[in-house]
């Protein structure tokens, strides 16, 4: 694990800071054992910092060297989550390890939660709070490789004043399980489990997750939709096979490579929120394992709501302060076929696990399904 200071790009002024973490390196096994995919869990992860406001995030895979991996060179970031493990899941409440507050598939769309510097909301990271994470990684060569995760972080010490906290909150298609399976030459969709909110704020960000076969993934408020995050395949040459990878498979398969993000709405006590991911496997080839079966499929959102904030239709600040610019995209959705009802009372607060409490807390954060599919929502 080293730490890179980069150059921050927003919020100057507040003292922010930018850094990239890199985790590892960890051994991914060939593809011949367990269709390549290696598995990792991290109970404690070096954070960028304790007592601090997060407020961009993007996760990468490298070599030990520093070169990129991607598809185009058979190493997959295949998703990370971050969970903290000071506070409950809003919506799977104990049944997952922490707050999911952070993932990323292969796409690794960046997660701007102030909007190019126009939001004055990030996530909050306190003093004792300890971070884990679920990585999996995917090799598709014949032989074993070594690989680095990389995290940018950039973030504010402290919390300062006139700041809100947000929520995220973390929607799959598999309700809390982690995916679905697929379909070949098919179209068709999978439609998550409603969550009746128990968090209220104005939404800043969502993002989309889906496996390649997927076009895009909407969500629904009161069944009416507020996002679609559509997926974009082989944008740069990371994201199309290598000849070698060509003649394995017969084709020359292209792999998303961005999802894009929303960022308006406004989440209120008692909204049904639900997602439904879209697949298309005449038009995208879905993922195979070496037998020539079907590999599952995810669907997740992942929502920021903003704390104490109300939707006006633009952003908590008109004139960021900024050093430099970036966009994002990305995401992550739940499946069908239940309701999840969630109570709790209007304020949000933040809630430390102290035991093995099933309950959802209207502090917790939701995020539903490791990886996979998803959407996740963060409320300012």
């Amino acid at each position: 694990m080293n730490i890179t200071t980069l150059t921050p790009q927003f919020f100057t002024d507040q003292g922010s800071k930018r850094v990239q973490i890199a985790y590892g390196p960890y051994t991914v096994s060939q593809m011949a054992v367990n269709n390549g995919m290696s598995d990792i869990i991290e109970r404690t992860m070096q954070t960028p910092c304790q007592d601090c406001v997060i407020t961009f995030m993007q996760a990468g895979l490298q070599y030990p060297n520093g070169t990129y991996a991607n598809a185009n060179t058979s190493l997959w970031l295949h998703h990370i989550v971050l969970f903290n493990t000071a506070n409950l899941d809003t919506v799977c409440g104990a049944n997952e390890p922490g707050e999911r507050f952070f993932a990323s598939g292969n796409e690794r769309d960046p997660v701007d939660i102030t909007l190019n510097g126009t939001n004055t909301a990030g996530y909050y990271l306190g003093p004792n709070d300890n971070v884990g994470a679920v990585i999996e990684l995917m090799n598709q060569g014949m032989t074993e490789q070594a690989a680095v995760v990389t995290i940018t972080y950039e973030y504010i010490p402290k919390l300062p004043s006139q700041w809100h906290k947000v929520t995220p909150i973390w929607i799959d298609i598999g309700g809390c399980s982690s995916d679905e399976p697929a379909k070949n030459n098919s179209v068709f969709q999978y439609s998550s489990p409603t969550w009746i909110a128990n968090a209220t704020g104005r939404v800043t960000f969502t993002v989309g997750h889906l496996h390649d076969g997927g076009t895009h993934l909407e969500m629904y408020k009161n069944n009416d939709s507020f996002c679609d995050s559509v997926a974009a395949y082989g944008q740069t040459p990371g994201y199309v096979d290598a000849m070698s990878n060509m003649a394995m498979s017969g084709s020359m398969d292209m792999h998303i490579s961005s999802m894009t993000d929303c960022t308006t709405g406004q989440v209120n006590l008692g909204d049904e929120i639900s997602i439904t991911a879209f697949y298309n496997t005449t038009e995208y080839a879905p993922m195979k394992n070496n037998d020539g079966s079907l590999a599952p499929i995810m669907g997740i959102a992942l929502m920021y709501l903003a704390q104490g904030e109300t939707y006006g239709g633009g952003p908590t600040t008109a004139s960021p302060t900024m050093s430099g610019g970036m966009t994002m995209s990305g995401g992550m959705t739940m499946s069908s076929g239940m309701t999840m009802p969630v109570t709790g009372t209007a304020s949000i607060t933040k809630v430390t696990a102290t035991g093995a409490a099933a309950a959802v807390t209207p502090a917790a954060a939701l995020i539903a399904g490791a990886v996979g599919g998803m959407a996740v929502v963060v409320f300012a």
